[in-house]
């Protein structure tokens, strides 16, 4: 697997939130994203958790899942552990 671009925590929140303006979702934001230790290769951040009402959220998060497996692919965040 090719190896992932680093990018600030601000620009990963940044292009999030941009594609979660594009799609119905009212009321929902996620979290920052957070630094986690890489496992299996995988990226090194999470989108811990989102604010909003739960069925929202999980709808939401439906039309977000392809967008956010394609970030994780891409980019990780600079390591902090």
């Amino acid at each position: 697997m090719p190896e992932r671009a680093v990018i600030s925590k601000h620009l990963l929140d940044e292009l999030i939130r941009a594609k979660l303006g594009g799609i119905p979702c009212r009321g929902v934001d996620p979290l920052p994203v957070a630094w986690r230790a890489r496992v299996n290769g995988n990226c090194n951040w999470t989108v811990p958790g989102w604010t909003g009402d739960s069925g929202e959220i999980t709808r939401c998060k439906q039309h977000l899942d392809e967008y956010l497996r394609i970030l994780r692919t891409q980019f990780d965040i600079p390591d902090e552990g």
